[in-house]
């Protein structure tokens, strides 16, 4: 990605002073809107994984990490980092926010448990700081998305400038938030509330701004296929009127479950062929789908929530 940022500055990952302009001898190419190092910008080269999916007039493309399988959007040509994965060379702020969460662990042995599941360290092992940097970030673009997915869109992907190594979005800079609107199949960036191109939907849903609130954490069935996810009643009851099978919904609280799904989503590196085919609708393009040996125990990522599974099933007669 191309900043408009000064000829001497630091390296957005290692904090390096780098001079001249993007891709001069003094400076790398600048990545995910913060300029780079030569050594950075190599580490990263081939980390992201551009699919090709998006609208072709619409100048941008979605991308996945190789190592994780977080998506971010990016403008075509552009050069992108994940949200979520840092390296060995990263230093300073980043590390500074791992540390920071690495000092609170000792008073909230629930957040420290997230973490501990996050990286899949056993309770006996000391945390890294990367580790720690990692989950903030993960955690931090969960909510990003959560605040601005709807009813009646999937696959919600997006841009959030200042992650990996900030713990919040740092400016306004972004390629926006992207999805497929259910109801025409249709990559569409999210600008309002509805499609452009479909009526209106009925009882929109807003933010759960509380951390507090009750939310759903769940995983469901398709022939060879699992798909989880996080929502409300109506979006686990859009899989099963599509013909998934109910596997498992867990209720927690909204915070709780953001941080859950990103421990899932670190755990479970989605498909790599967009399959869609083979997927009822309501999975969208493909995004939280697995195949069907992968182990998921919702239990093991939201050990404090409660199991609402039986509230979803069908009752006789």
């Amino acid at each position: 990605m191309r900043t408009g940022q000064p000829a001497a500055l630091a390296c957005g990952n290692c904090g390096e002073t780098v001079s001249g302009r993007a891709g001069s001898r003094g400076r790398g190419p600048d990545i995910a809107w913060f300029a780079h190092c030569h050594p950075c910008a190599a580490l990263v080269a081939e980390q992201m994984e551009p699919l090709g999916v998006l609208p072709d007039d619409s100048g941008m493309d979605l991308h996945r990490c190789r190592s994780c399988g977080t998506y971010r959007v990016c403008r075509t040509g552009w050069r992108t980092r994940c949200h979520v994965c840092l390296d060995e060379r990263t230093a300073g702020r980043a590390l500074v926010a791992g540390e920071q969460l690495l000092a609170r662990l000792p008073h909230e042995p629930t957040l420290a448990d997230q973490v501990r599941r996050f990286a899949g360290l056993p309770a006996a092992d000391a945390i890294p700081v990367r580790a720690a940097a990692e989950f903030r970030a993960a955690v931090v673009l969960g909510e990003e998305l959560d605040r601005r997915r709807r009813d009646g869109w999937t696959d919600v992907a997006g841009d959030v400038c200042g992650l990996p190594w900030h713990v919040e979005r740092n400016a306004t800079s972004s390629h926006g938030t992207w999805g497929v609107h259910d109801r025409c199949g249709s990559w569409q960036r999210l600008r309002d509330r509805s499609c452009p191109q479909c009526p209106p939907e009925p009882d929109d849903r807003s933010f759960a701004a509380l951390r507090d609130t009750p939310y759903l954490l769940y995983v469901v069935r398709h022939r060879g296929l699992l798909k989880f996810g996080v929502g409300n009643a109506p979006r686990i009851r859009q899989h099963l009127r599509a013909g998934a099978e109910l596997i498992e919904v867990v209720e927690g609280r909204h915070a709780d479950v953001i941080a859950a799904e990103a421990i899932l989503k670190r755990r479970t590196v989605p498909l790599r062929a967009w399959r869609t085919w083979r997927m009822p609708t309501s999975f969208g393009k493909g995004t939280e789908v697995v195949r069907a040996n992968v182990r998921i125990r919702l239990a093991d990522v939201l050990p404090n929530g409660r199991d609402v599974t039986e509230r979803f099933r069908r009752r006789p007669g």
